[in-house]
């Protein structure tokens, strides 16, 4: 005789059956999280971002050039960032929030505050 054995499948709880929904940072906690990551303190460093370009990534300031227009949440000459960029570990792109506040923030906590008009 052949033995039959039944295998019976649980349905799926509603937590293994919905979707998983991945939400992205806000540009003020992509500003924020970087500012921790580099010991500044966030208050005022969103309050830097707000100064430089009212928390736009893509912000682009045409009245000043000098190598480049300043760009970007923390308005970076857009002809620098790319070494800025690489030296730091993030992208090139000047209007990709994550990499321009984090790149800010490291130079920030390498003193180098005084390349920013806001203080």
């Amino acid at each position: 005789k052949e033995k039959v054995v039944l295998v019976t499948e649980t349905p799926p709880t509603v937590a293994q059956s919905a979707p998983k929904v991945v939400t992205e940072p806000t540009v003020e906690q992509i500003i924020r999280n970087a500012a921790k990551k580099y010991g500044i303190g966030e208050d005022y460093f969103l309050s830097i971002a707000m100064c430089e370009s009212t928390l736009n990534p893509k912000a682009v300031n045409k009245n000043y050039y000098d190598n480049g227009h300043p760009s970007g949440l923390f308005q970076h000459i857009s002809g620098y960032y790319p070494a800025r960029a690489i030296k730091y570990g993030y992208s090139t792109d000047v209007f990709d929030a994550y990499s321009n506040a984090n790149v800010t923030a490291a130079m920030f906590a390498d003193g180098l505050q005084r390349y920013w008009e806001c203080k």
